[in-house]
């Protein structure tokens, strides 16, 4: 299953994703402050937050949203999934910007099979070509690598 098949739009992931990283850089996340990462207007933002509060992945107090555990989950699976394609089309060749790029454009996407698939040929890598932390999947990191690929230059 794929991220959209779980009820989510894009522009939702995208806030998640958002609400995080105003978070990672040290900052409460708050409409406000969302409108401006996601480059929308606050009534938008707040159509997205009210959703993701009703479907649980976000919660609000005093103007502040927070992820729930559960938003916390998928924001893990985006980043886990982005960084292994990218990982994947970088080692194939691929410009580092342009995997990335790529990668953006495949993360919501992506069935958790198809993901595991590639982390498995890719040997469970721990950083993408950024040098950022891949998100390890018990189900699929935890066995030995069963493939790998071979190119040839």
């Amino acid at each position: 299953m794929n991220l959209t098949e779980l009820g989510l739009t894009e522009r939702e992931m995208d806030t998640l994703m958002a609400t995080k990283k105003i978070y990672s850089q040290g900052w409460p996340a708050r409409v406000a402050t969302l409108s401006r990462e996601l480059n929308v207007r606050p009534p938008t933002v707040e159509e997205y937050i009210n959703s993701l509060i009703s479907k649980g992945y976000l919660e609000k107090n005093a103007g502040i949203v927070r992820l729930t555990p559960l938003g916390d989950g998928i924001v893990r699976r985006i980043e886990r999934n982005h960084r292994i394609i990218e990982t994947f089309l970088y080692r194939m060749g691929m410009d580092v910007n342009e995997a990335c790029e790529n990668a953006t454009k495949m993360q919501y996407y992506s069935t958790e099979d198809f993901i595991n698939y590639l982390c498995n040929l890719l040997g469970h890598p721990h950083q993408c070509p950024h040098g950022k932390e891949i998100p390890q999947e018990e189900s699929c990191c935890k066995k030995p690598q069963t493939m790998e690929i071979v190119l040839k230059r």
